[in-house]
């Protein structure tokens, strides 16, 4: 992503050392597409409609550093989505709503606070994931549901990032916040990845808990290699949720925590080629096995679902990019009812990405 900088205008204002070192840069997203969506309603209609984009969020953001001496940095980070269709912002109105916090940096790793994403979404949005993460419900669910923070969101966080030559280390800790309980909307992420090349491998545990103290327990296996113009990635997930976030979220409709905690089994395996310099060419495949879907137990309870993704990418310059993407997915059993039209979905969307 290209950005743009200016020192902050205290610095010529005031003759400081300390402001001198200092800057601001501002960065952002722009990304829409028209979509076309199959089996979007109960009685099996279809949409046609201009939305966010298929693999980015449009989103706007500044981030700033401070060198403090002696290799220490402080820095922020503010960043909030928007809607291009509408103009609006994301996550009922809040400006900063993907990002706000603010830390420290040095050669003992990274400190911040505040609303940031955990560990094991950096690695996937920096390419462990087929799709650095898609954006239409049908192509990020996967990690959605099993590598976020679930029902906290990236609010409450205190994070701590080293890296030693080609091994990274990450640690999060969902701060509460609920009075007489330390365990009530919690949660913490440990993660350990070697990102050398062309092989990598990486492993996080995640736990999440809602207002009640329900957990979600996620144990996560990613590998990645890259072979010439092609990169390869694999990954599985294991969950067992008590808090309702995964029914929930794939059902559309809030779903209560309970005593029978749905327990799935992911895997997904994606490929992208890069064809030409401009030109890039992925295909992903997510695959999910569950039980106790809706609380449900026994065979009435267990069920799968299948998503297909294929995407090409041609980039104009290094900020801007034409997309296309179709994809499939289906659900069997229990997990039928994750549909509107209680079987599957076919999307098609094309769209403009443009960085700044």
């Amino acid at each position: 992503m290209k950005t743009w900088a200016f020192p902050l205008a205290a610095g010529a204002l005031i003759a400081s050392p300390a402001f001198a070192q200092s800057s601001v840069t501002m960065f952002g997203v722009a990304d829409a597409s028209l979509r076309y969506l199959s089996g979007a309603t109960r009685d099996n209609k279809s949409t046609f409609a201009l939305t966010d984009g298929a693999i980015s969020q449009s989103r706007w953001g500044i981030h700033g550093k401070e060198d403090l001496g002696q290799g220490m940095k402080a820095l922020f980070m503010l960043e909030g989505g928007y809607h291009l269709n509408n103009g609006t912002s994301q996550r009922n109105g809040k400006i900063f709503n993907r990002k706000a916090y603010v830390g420290l940096e040095g050669d003992y790793g990274k400190l911040t606070v505040g609303t940031q994403d955990n560990p094991l979404w950096e690695l996937l949005i920096e390419g462990w994931d087929p799709l650095t993460v898609g954006n239409y419900d049908q192509n990020e669910w996967m990690p959605v549901v099993f590598g976020t923070n679930g029902p906290n969101g990236a609010n409450n966080a205190v994070k701590y990032m080293k890296r030693y030559q080609d091994i990274q280390f990450g640690l999060e800790y969902i701060v509460g916040g609920v009075a007489g309980s330390t365990a009530r909307n919690s949660g913490y992420v440990l993660s350990v990845a070697y990102v050398g090349k062309p092989f990598g491998i990486a492993a996080n545990v995640l736990q999440n808990r809602d207002i009640q103290a329900n957990t979600q327990m996620i144990y996560n296996l990613d590998l990645k290699y890259e072979w010439g113009p092609a990169t390869l990635t694999l990954g599985y997930y294991n969950s067992n949720d008590k808090t309702g976030f995964v029914d929930g979220f794939l059902s559309g409709r809030g779903v209560a925590g309970g005593p029978n905690p749905r327990k799935d089994n992911a895997f997904f395996a994606g490929v992208a080629y890069q064809v030409s310099k401009p030109l890039t060419l992925s295909a992903a495949f997510y695959y999910d096995r569950a039980t106790n879907v809706n609380g449900v137990t026994g065979d009435a309870g267990k069920g799968s679902r299948e998503t297909y993704v294929l995407l090409a990418e041609y980039c104009f310059s290094r900020r801007t990019t034409l997309y296309g993407t179709v994809d499939y997915s289906v659900g069997h059993g229990a997990q039928r009812a994750e549909f509107p039209n209680g079987k599957d979905q076919t999307g098609v969307g094309i769209g403009l990405r443009h960085r700044f």
